[in-house]
């Protein structure tokens, strides 16, 4: 493990974990492993906190395989070389999807793979589930939120889902993308490309531009929006009946 690894992401994954109470001693812990630098990243930064902290838990990689012809080779060596167990759930969700529709297929998807992962922690008996969701998406999700369904709000660092009876934590909420990008090269871990037909062509993307184009003028705007989600001034937010 090289010290800028830990330097730039591993304290903030601690950080994050601690803030909202993610990892307990004795959980389960399964990782969305879609084979995309973010969710291999995670998976190699808990099982560095695993094997080099206090932190005593179970950690699995799971990846789902949706049915498309992809070589997910490299995963599973890199899980054997690092001794982290792997399991490749087979499923048909790309027979299920309509590309040339294209309407509600990123969400009619996430639906599935949320489906396959709750079966995969039922079966081991999980008690979290790890998605490499970083800084950069919690922004994105934000302004999306507002942008096109006016809403104030991201995703939760912690969720707990009550009728499958599984917290859903995001350990990499405090970390930026770019930063995984550089610790990804310096570590050379695998990453495998997405053969989805719709990757880098969705809303997301746009948002990402639009971020980009704030931080020209706010160079800190990702850190301020982050912020504001958990620094909320209620008196400023407007409530009908009152």
């Amino acid at each position: 493990m090289k010290k800028y690894f830990n330097r730039l992401f591993l304290n903030d994954i601690r950080k994050a974990i601690d803030d909202f109470n993610m990892i307990k001693n004795g959980d389960i812990v399964l990782v969305g492993l879609s084979g995309g630098k973010d969710s291999t990243l995670l998976l190699y930064a808990l099982k560095l906190l695993r094997d080099y902290s206090h932190m005593d838990f179970k950690l699995i990689g799971v990846h789902i395989d949706y049915g498309w012809e992809m070589d997910f080779s490299s995963l599973i060596d890199f899980c054997e070389e690092e001794n982290i167990d792997i399991h490749i759930e087979k499923t048909d969700i790309a027979e299920h999807l309509d590309f040339e529709n294209g309407k509600n297929v990123c969400s009619l998807c996430a639906r599935f793979r949320k489906g396959a992962m709750a079966r995969v922690a039922k079966m081991y008996n999980a008690t979290k589930i790890a998605y490499g969701h970083h800084m950069d998406d919690a922004v994105e999700t934000f302004l999306m939120n507002l942008i096109y369904t006016g809403k104030l709000g991201s995703f939760s660092p912690n969720n707990y889902d009550k009728d499958k009876r599984l917290h859903i934590i995001r350990p990499m909420i405090y970390v930026k993308e770019e930063n995984i990008k550089k610790v990804v090269s310096i570590e050379n871990l695998p990453e495998i490309k997405s053969n989805c037909p719709l990757n880098g062509f969705t809303t997301r993307q746009e948002i990402k531009e639009l971020v980009k184009f704030l931080e020209e003028e706010y160079k800190d705007i990702r850190e301020k929006i982050i912020k504001s989600l958990s620094n909320v001034y209620e008196e400023g937010l407007w409530k009908k009946g009152e």
